[in-house]
């Protein structure tokens, strides 16, 4: 009998254990698993605070309630549970063990490392070795200084995948930092999300982090956060009737927030569970898509994994627009805004026939995004398979 086909994936699930950050990983993982591989995960512990306990509210060492929730992930995906090694910040190693990695980097057809640049000298065992880039820009500028940790793990990974969809675009200003990349794009296994109909008075909401870290510079032009972007969209809530409400972590300016009409969600409540997550989502009306200061102004083409989650939940998005109208058709279920005015437009023609944006929003995520086919089609443009 002829063995399934291996997939080691290295990820974030425990180091961040929330139902966004989760479910960036499990949606690869119910891809390959979709696709016919079977899945072992792995996920270390790189520095002093990687760790975050939601239970305290702050970043450490201990990995604990990480563990638990890592364990409870990988148990409850809708194909075999997945098998899980996590190496902590002492070199203790949890789940399946060394020898597990081990046999599973052994038997892999590749290793597949998402967003957060890992290694381990393990990893040699396997030679295809593939990294995505989910941050595009900063990305490529933290490679730009050879002598960091970011470009130095990364020239451990012969393949490079990025959500930076417009490279070769005379407008776009992503460095390639030395590199080859292969574009690609979020991905969203429909299988995990369910389609209600909406309350009518649904608020318009996202999830979102205010400003995750600091500016980066490139060729002397700074880039930023979500925090640049929401300066411009402060007024909002008095140009429409819709309710807007953001479940915004990070140093958001909470009470400027409320006095311009903003409601707010705790973050962490939100992202607790992904239950919880998944109850915010279906709350909501639609999705008001922010981008990073620097997907924009790079014009790199990114799309959020955050609005498939929306998406595949049949809610509409309307989502800045960083150049992704070049390859994703948008006019239903997703519509892109650059200015205030076309946000309001946007929700106007979302209320004129909902059901059709609703529609599309779900054959979008299923079309487009959908999690096997993606990550097939990454796996075909590599040679993997």
């Amino acid at each position: 009998m002829n063995k399934r086909p291996g997939a080691v994936v290295v990820g974030f699930v425990a180091k961040i254990p929330l139902a966004g950050m989760a479910l960036y990983n499990l949606h690869y993982i119910v891809g390959l698993q979709e696709l016919g591989y079977e899945v072992h995960y792995l996920e270390r512990v790189d520095r002093s605070g990687e760790c975050y306990d939601p239970e305290v509210d702050t970043m450490g060492d201990e990995a604990r309630y990480g563990l638990r929730w890592l364990d409870a992930c990988m148990g409850s995906l809708p194909g075999p549970a997945v098998p899980w090694t996590f190496i902590d910040l002492a070199g203790e190693v949890h789940g399946a063990g060394l020898k597990g990695l081990c046999q599973a980097l052994d038997r892999a057809d590749f290793v597949l490392t998402i967003a957060v640049p890992t290694w381990l000298d393990e990893l040699e065992r396997c030679p295809r070795r593939a990294f995505i880039d989910g941050d595009p820009l900063f990305t490529q500028a933290a490679m730009l200084d050879a002598t960091g940790s970011t470009a130095a793990t990364l020239a451990r990974y012969p393949t490079l995948f990025t959500y930076w969809t417009r490279q070769g675009a005379a407008d776009t200003t992503v460095p390639t930092a030395g590199r080859d990349w292969i574009s690609t794009t979020p991905v969203v296994a429909t299988a995990l999300w369910d389609v209600a109909p909406p309350r009518p008075s649904a608020p318009i909401t996202t999830v979102m982090n205010w400003s995750a870290w600091g500016e980066v510079d490139v060729d002397g032009r700074g880039y930023g956060q979500k925090s640049r972007v929401m300066e411009y969209l402060i007024d909002l809530p008095s140009l429409t009737s819709h309710e807007l409400l953001l479940a915004v972590g990070g140093p958001a300016p909470k009470k400027r927030l409320l006095s311009r009409g903003w409601k707010l969600a705790n973050p962490l409540s939100v992202t607790r569970t992904i239950g919880a997550y998944r109850e915010f989502i279906v709350g909501s009306y639609a999705d008001l898509g922010i981008a990073k200061h620097a997907y924009v102004a790079s014009r790199s083409g990114w799309f959020s994994d955050r609005s498939l989650c929306y998406m595949a939940s049949g809610r509409p998005v309307l989502h800045q627009d960083t150049g992704f109208t070049d390859w994703l058709p948008a006019g239903e279920g997703v519509l892109s805004f650059s200015t205030v005015q076309e946000v309001i437009d946007g929700l106007r023609e979302l209320t004129m026939d909902y059901p059709r944006h609703a529609l599309a929003a779900r054959t979008l995520a299923e079309t487009c995004f959908e999690a096997r086919t993606v990550i097939g089609r990454m796996l075909d443009d590599a040679g993997f398979r």
